[in-house]
């Protein structure tokens, strides 16, 4: 009897010590792995720096998807390198045909039933660049960046990074980077609640060696002219200026000008830029009943800013919180 006691003792010791090592084991195989693919795991910027060198120098096709207040229009873009040079075809897949080629400087747009024109660009206008074109390394004095993990976009493993404002007056934002050509998938705006403002996916992507034919053929094809804005530019001193701007940005045009709507007294016109976000500001005297009013127009992260102080009216565009666009105009004072 003792002795079948002891047996049943002995199987019951060696099985808690079987047990112990089969759950302790799982722990120490899952820090191992946690270490070797933190290890082995790019940074955030490299991440990032590698989108910005896909994103200029790969041929590739995608249609994507831009929502902004429940409002989806779906668009495609294809780009290629043709000698060096940068060349994308837009075109809008709903409603009235409406279609743009930017290449060698310029900007051709056509739409059915209107002239086709072209501008003038000194900057990528294409659907990320306003990702794609930021300096990552000094913008880490505004913008904090963080891997928040995998996730799968438009049938492609794709590496999600956040891009945290670090004071109130920007938006933060998240970018799904495909992990194997590094190009942008999704791109995702957040405000200071943490809600999604604006978001344009990507639903389809193909990469190939080559230039697009098409697009390659487009590249020696005749464009319209360049349509040179009807401004007059008054040679003086700026009548405004800002006492405040948001950390990071900076003023990149400063001057005056008529437009058509204005026919006596000239606009101030104010670009601020952070390297993300362009901000446009307008200044111009009028007549009028309000002693002080404002009006705002939110679409997605576009924000219109409209305020009246005695004569003066104050229009503030751009991809900003409204406090910002507060700040900037109470700020706005004459120039000494």
């Amino acid at each position: 009897m003792k002795h079948r006691l002891f047996l049943v003792a002995l199987m019951s010791l060696l099985s808690f010590i079987a047990s112990s090592q089969l759950i302790a084991s799982p722990e120490v195989a899952e820090s191992e792995v946690k270490i070797e693919t933190k290890q082995s795991l790019p940074s955030a910027s490299t991440y990032l720096n590698n989108m910005k060198q896909a994103y200029r120098k790969l041929n590739y096709k995608l249609l994507y998807l831009n929502t902004a207040q429940n409002q989806i229009e779906p668009k495609q873009l294809i780009h290629g390198v043709v000698d060096g040079k940068s060349i994308a075809y837009f075109y809008f897949l709903n409603g009235t045909m409406r279609e743009s080629l930017q290449f060698d400087g310029k900007i051709s747009f056509y739409q059915q039933g209107s002239q086709a024109y072209s501008l003038a660009i000194h900057r990528d206008q294409s659907v990320f660049a306003n990702i794609t074109n930021f300096d990552f390394k000094n913008g880490n004095q505004n913008y904090e960046y963080i891997i928040l993990g995998r996730d799968r976009i438009a049938g492609k493993k794709a590496i999600a990074i956040r891009m945290i404002s670090k004071d109130q007056y920007r938006y933060s934002y998240i970018v799904w980077l495909d992990l194997e050509s590094y190009l942008p998938l999704r791109l995702d705006t957040i405000n200071k609640s943490n809600k999604i403002v604006e978001q344009t996916m990507v639903v389809s992507l193909n990469i190939s060696e080559t230039v697009n034919p098409w697009i390659e053929q487009l590249s020696v094809q005749p464009t319209p002219e360049v349509l040179h804005l009807p401004l007059t530019k008054i040679v003086e001193l700026p009548k405004w200026q800002l006492d405040w701007m948001p950390p990071g940005f900076k003023i990149v045009k400063d001057d005056q000008h008529k437009l058509m709507m204005h026919d006596t007294d000239p606009v101030s016109y104010i670009m601020l830029n952070d390297g993300i976000v362009r901000v446009s500001v307008y200044i111009s005297t009028k007549q009028t009943t309000f002693v002080e009013q404002q009006n705002v127009i939110q679409r997605g992260g576009t924000l219109i800013y409209t305020k009246y102080i005695e004569n003066i009216e104050i229009n503030i565009i751009g991809e900003i919180p409204l406090i910002t666009a507060e700040k900037i105009a109470a700020s706005i004072k004459p120039s000494k």
